[in-house]
């Protein structure tokens, strides 16, 4: 008769054990919302993502604002809404990038490559646009704790084209940050995010980076220039 109250409480708390961590995922401490510690397959996964995706789609939590591609979010919000879950987003999205829909006549370059991820960065990436792609709320993350400019560099999808050291960006489409600010001053740096074809770094000659930062709020450009040449590798601010 004793035992039993201590077999109920080991219940309770082999209950409480599981119940805990599943609320920490999907309330306050959801990843969608930047709230709490994102698993290593995920932040690899955004990490390939903004390399090799993020330009094409739009996606709320990666900041990616890409058009050529579906918009992830909107493909997939009507999809949670009626229940389907993230095994079958997270397969639906390996069958996307194996065998991606035919280019239509006349537009090779329109349709997705085949294979542009495989293995197990497939895996990762797939498991990324599961967890974040049409979540409702969905934001980036809180971005490194290297001051605000590092926040609005990630709300702008900054990380989808440039590799940034700081910001834990690897984007591959446009110049690598950290090797072409430290020569920059900080006007050049405001005129390559305003009006950035105006002058367009050696290389990079034929990439179009869009021309709808010059919104960014004042104050916020000032913060994001000021992060830029702070953390810049080979930046003497940085040192």
């Amino acid at each position: 008769m004793t035992k039993k109250p201590f077999i109920v409480f080991g219940l309770v708390l082999v209950f409480l054990a599981v119940l805990i961590p599943l609320w920490a995922f999907t309330t306050d401490g959801d990843p969608a919302k930047g709230r709490m510690e994102v698993p290593e397959n995920l932040k690899k996964g955004q990490t390939l993502f903004d390399t090799n995706c993020g330009t094409c789609h739009k996606m709320a939590q990666a900041a990616s604002l890409g058009v050529q591609g579906p918009d992830l979010d909107a493909a997939f919000a009507s999809a949670r809404e009626v229940g389907m879950d993230g095994d079958t987003i997270e397969g639906i999205v390996k069958a996307q990038v194996e065998n991606p829909r035919p280019s239509p006549e006349g537009y090779p370059g329109v349709s997705m490559p085949a294979n542009i991820v495989e293995g197990n960065d497939l895996e990762d990436v797939a498991a990324y646009v599961a967890a974040y792609a049409g979540v409702p709320g969905a934001k980036p993350p809180k971005a490194p704790g290297v001051g605000p400019g590092a926040q609005v560099y990630a709300n702008n999808g900054c990380g989808s084209c440039h590799t940034f050291a700081a910001a834990e960006s690897a984007g591959q489409l446009g110049p690598n940050l950290d090797d072409v600010i430290p020569a920059m001053s900080q006007a050049e740096i405001k005129e390559s995010i305003i009006d950035p074809n105006a002058q367009k770094a050696k290389g990079y000659e034929n990439q179009v980076m869009p021309d709808r930062f010059d919104s960014i709020p004042p104050d916020q450009l000032n913060q994001l220039i000021e992060f830029l040449t702070k953390y810049a590798a080979g930046s003497k601010s940085g040192s």
